[in-house]
């Protein structure tokens, strides 16, 4: 009797701890896909936020990433100094450079 006993209580602290290992994954898992959607929607605000200061204010900062081949993923982010006007100038006066007629070739 005491060895059943025995048995049905070791039986009984394995489902517990097996319920509370099962609860710890899913509670982990649901913190954090609850953070990864905090983190896009603060991003995407952010990144909102951030463009309308860029038309305000002098200078500019842009991203890009690029993926390789081998999979990796490289983010860079450019910094432009220059105001919105002076980056939008033409690279070129209009008297500068000399009008060529268009030949096409036999």
């Amino acid at each position: 009797m005491t060895f059943i006993g025995l048995f049905l209580k070791s039986i009984f602290i394995m489902v517990l701890m097996v319920a509370i290992f099962l609860i710890g994954i899913v509670s982990f898992i649901y913190l954090r896909v609850k953070r990864m959607t905090k983190q896009f929607r603060n991003g995407t605000n952010h990144t909102n936020r951030r463009q309308q200061q860029q038309n305000s204010t002098a200078g500019s900062t842009k991203r890009r990433s690029a993926e390789y081949d081998d999979g990796v993923v490289v983010e860079e982010e450019l910094y432009d100094e220059r105001s919105p006007r002076q980056a939008n100038r033409k690279i070129f006066a209009k008297d500068e450079g000399e009008y060529v007629d268009f030949e096409e070739e036999k």
